[in-house]
């Protein structure tokens, strides 16, 4: 009989476990929500920067266009914004992002 209800606590704690972990995944899932939307968007610019940069000596004609949405309000922002204004294209190659 001891071993079932040693089983019984087991499974039980296990659950219990399963449920405050969900619970603390929801609460803190949706404050990262912005960080990662962000860093996605600082990530896209570079690669759209090196890209044109290196392919014509360039940043691309978006560069100071409200393109990219960040945030819980989705404010739209430009890579220039994005990025720092020190972001430059020196001899073909992205510099100060």
């Amino acid at each position: 009989m001891k071993g079932i209800s040693t089983t019984l606590v087991i499974i039980v704690t296990a659950i219990v476990i399963l449920v405050a972990a969900l619970v603390v995944l929801t609460i803190f899932g949706g404050g990262i929500t912005p960080i990662v939307d962000l860093t996605r968007a600082k990530s896209m610019c570079v690669s759209e920067g090196a890209i044109a940069c290196t392919s014509t000596g360039n940043l691309p004609t978006t560069w100071y266009a409200q393109t990219k949405t960040v945030g819980s309000e989705r404010t739209p922002m430009s890579c220039y914004e994005l990025l720092s204004p020190s972001c430059k294209c020196v001899n073909n190659k992205l510099e100060g992002c």
